[in-house]
């Protein structure tokens, strides 16, 4: 094996463990923390933003939208469905019609816990086509910042 063939197998395996660890930890992130492996990434490796990026929205907006139809009931999954965020829920009450800019806020700042307001949201149904096009660009946003941060200090 030639050093460029290492080098191509080295940048699949990055992007394939992006994406497997996005999505993990957007069903468990209080084990695995997306955003300290982003800038993991971005501080010690020459990865690119665009696939890095991409790949870590489309892991978590997949695990979001396996909470969503838990949320909805559509899914039977019951340590998951028991760990539902409460303030996300009183966040959905307090603002009655404001159901997708809460999850919009979240998928961009993360509070409410996107965790929660996933949850929530499947069990208010919110439109799922209109949750995971806000999931979508609320994560790429939240994940291109946080993987260009590294470049403030260099």
């Amino acid at each position: 094996m030639d050093t460029s063939s290492l080098a191509e197998l080295g940048t699949a395996a990055l992007l394939a463990a992006t994406f497997a660890f996005a999505f993990v930890s957007g069903i468990i992130p209080f084990v695995l923390n997306i955003e300290l492996y982003l800038l993991a990434v971005a501080a010690l490796t020459d990865a690119s933003l665009v696939p890095i990026v991409g790949l870590a929205t489309a892991g978590q907006t997949l695990a979001k939208l396996i909470l969503y139809l838990v949320g909805k009931g559509a899914l039977n999954i019951k340590w998951v469905k028991k760990s539902a965020s409460s303030k996300a829920a009183d966040a959905f009450a307090k603002r009655p019609g404001g159901g997708l800019g809460i999850v919009a806020l979240s998928a961009v700042v993360g509070f409410p816990p996107l965790y929660g307001v996933a949850l929530v949201a499947g069990t208010l149904r919110l439109p799922v086509v209109a949750f995971a096009v806000l999931i979508t660009i609320g994560r790429i946003v939240r994940f291109a910042a946080v993987f260009l941060a590294p470049e403030l200090f260099r």
